[in-house]
């Protein structure tokens, strides 16, 4: 029951991405393990009759299911051996339709799970996803703990072995248990009912006694395979984070000198994994060779078994036990391997299920309220104050001020000061721990969280546009799709002329390449800045716009960018506040409000502005 506590989770969230009936293909899995495993028990005594049949021996009345299975078959060795091919036939064509069956729900679970973990993932916190990600890992064991990634790395990669590797592995670990389980239970009840019916208690018996000692001997066997299949999982998961690190980083360890100290360090991960496959395949053929062994003595066992009975046996009888005990001990192995399974997969199967529990965030209030039906975009913090998990001091500490609507509004500091802790609070992407952030008096908690990318447009610091067309990344979201026109407007607006014309070598329809970049560093920024121009929203957060641009150029774009607001309230967050035309600025330091007022102001009285404008590139 432990086992199937832990398969229930799972089957339940792929539930809502599975392509038809996810309980009737499970019934069907079930149902065709029960057929696979009845024919294969009826097979052995059809075979052992048939074979004394066509020794001249007579055939004879035997009980229990498969005698009364006989007992139709005309007397006659033509009958017979059409009636054992015709068993055969059923044996055969039941395990393919079984393994057909099984195949396409195991692939079809593996697409629901991985569209499930995907979903789950995209509604939780970035921050939260990718430390759980991180923390639970995949695979038997989390990541080995001199891995160099950084942390979000870490659950980056973690994330994709999840949604890739795992999904797939655990929809067939899953499918398979489910196919085997019955099979090999009905099986052995077939055969135990078979033996118990020809008086063959002893070979019943004797066949548990060899599997339980065949268990003892490939015990040993089996937990150094886990060891080392757990070695060579960790090996895997550190190369593909090592590759990744790698991949990301190419101009960079170019321009270090470091190529040959990071190939040299991706391949010490790929031989030691080269050393655990190699490890593992000794191991399990250590345990397979156990196995056969085993498997030898079945026909010694009958033999032995038959002699102590005292009586003769036909050659019907002794072939039957001979294709009964080694089907026996292989299905209470195939018995053991699913309960061995479950120990193996555990970790993962646990893994997963974190994964898919992940909390949904920003979480929605149980009454919501509504804004007016145009928001006026005054936004007010009251008293904010935000540690982040793990950290042993708040990066915001008792942060209030307030933006009039309409308002520009320049958020300025050193590096660490609390700037884009700022702005993901705001954002809802992490929550305060004290305090408020309201929107035209309304506490943003309160509010539902669909309607806050309507309420925000926002430009991050890491913002990338995607790899899709400039037309594709431009309306994304937007709803109607703005037309050419306003598109190739708000392109001009941020300085992107050339992909705002209509005549030239790029356009709306030039397909954004990361690898290698078709758009320099400043023209991706600008390009995502023209979608947060093109949307409605009331509040723009602009987490510096100015990076990657010329202090002229900067300077253009943000003028450009207020001029064609209509009225938004915006809030930037900037290591320039010389080239924002703002209202005010607040300054921040150690994650506390230091300063406030007109840039002129500030110049006036206040010696960490100075020092703040002192630190600006100039143009």
């Amino acid at each position: 029951m432990a086992q199937v506590r832990r398969i229930a989770p799972l089957l339940a969230s792929a539930r809502g991405t599975f392509r038809g009936s996810l309980p009737l293909e499970v019934a069907l899995v079930l149902a065709t393990g029960v057929a696979a495993g009845a024919t294969a028990g009826v097979l052995p005594a059809v075979i052992g009759q048939a074979i004394a049949v066509l020794g001249g021996q007579p055939a004879r009345g035997q009980a229990g299911p498969v005698g009364l299975l006989l007992a139709l078959v005309p007397p006659g060795k033509l009958a017979i051996v059409g009636a054992t091919l015709v068993v055969t036939g059923l044996v055969v064509g039941v395990g393919v339709l079984a393994t057909r069956r099984s195949s396409s729900f195991a692939a079809e679970l593996a697409s629901a799970l991985r569209i499930a973990l995907l979903r789950v993932v995209l509604a939780a916190s970035p921050r939260y996803a990718l430390e759980r990600a991180s923390a639970v890992g995949v695979g038997p064991s989390p990541r080995p703990p001199d891995a160099r990634a950084t942390s979000d790395v870490q659950g980056l990669a973690a994330l994709q072995l999840a949604i890739t590797r795992e999904a797939g592995a655990t929809a067939d670990f899953v499918v398979s248990s489910m196919l085997a389980l019955p099979q090999a239970l009905v099986t052995v009840a077939v055969l135990a009912v078979e033996l118990v019916t020809r008086g063959a208690f002893g070979v019943l018996f004797g066949g548990g006694v060899l599997f339980l000692a065949s268990r003892l001997a490939v015990e040993r066997a089996s937990r150094r395979v886990i060891d080392v299949r757990g070695e060579l999982t960790r090996s895997d998961t550190a190369v593909f984070a090592q590759l990744q690190e790698t991949l990301g980083a190419i101009e960079e360890l170019r321009l270090l000198g470091g190529r040959g100290v990071a190939l040299s360090e991706f391949a010490k991960l790929a031989r030691a994994g080269a050393d655990a496959k190699r490890r593992l395949a000794t191991a399990m053929a250590a345990s397979g060779q156990v196995r056969v062994v085993f498997a030898a003595l079945s026909p010694l066992l009958v033999l032995a078994g038959l002699a102590a009975s005292g009586r003769a046996a036909e050659p019907g009888e002794v072939a039957t036990l001979l294709l009964y005990v080694p089907l026996l001990i292989g299905r209470l192995e195939v018995l053991d391997g699913v309960r061995q399974g479950f120990v193996e997969r555990g970790p993962s199967l646990d893994a997963m299920r974190a994964l898919l529990e992940l909390p949904e965030s920003p979480s929605r209030p149980a009454s919501p309220r509504r804004l007016a039906p145009r928001a006026r975009g005054e936004l007010t913090f009251e008293g904010v104050r935000f540690t982040p998990p793990g950290a042993s001091a708040p990066v915001l500490d008792g942060v209030s001020f307030r933006v009039p609507a309409g308002a520009t509004v320049g958020v300025c500091g050193g590096s660490g000061s609390g700037k884009s802790t700022l702005v993901r609070l705001l954002l809802r992407l992490d929550e305060p721990d004290e305090g408020r952030i309201l929107l035209d008096g309304v506490d943003l908690r309160e509010l539902e969280p669909d309607d806050l990318c309507a309420l925000f447009g926002v430009l991050r610091q890491s913002a990338q546009p995607l790899e899709r067309s400039v037309r594709d990344n431009l309306s994304l979201g937007l709803e109607p799709p703005p037309d050419e026109a306003s598109m190739r407007a708000a392109l001009a607006a941020v300085g992107l002329d050339e992909l705002a014309s209509s005549d030239g070598r790029r356009g709306l329809d030039t397909l954004v390449r990361r690898q290698p970049p078709n758009l320099s560093g400043g023209e991706a920024r600008r390009l995502v800045l023209a979608r947060v121009v093109l949307g409605d929203a009331p509040v723009r957060v602009l987490d510096e716009p100015e990076a990657g641009l010329p202090a002229a150029t900067a300077q253009d774009v943000l003028r450009s960018v207020k001029s064609s607001s209509g009225g938004v309230t915006h809030l930037v967050v900037t290591h320039a506040p010389r080239l924002l035309a703002s209202d005010f600025n607040v300054l921040l330091r150690e994650g506390r409000v230091v300063a406030t007022g007109t840039h002129d102001e500030l110049v006036a009285r206040s010696e960490d502005y100075r020092a703040l404008l002192a630190e600006e590139p100039q143009a």
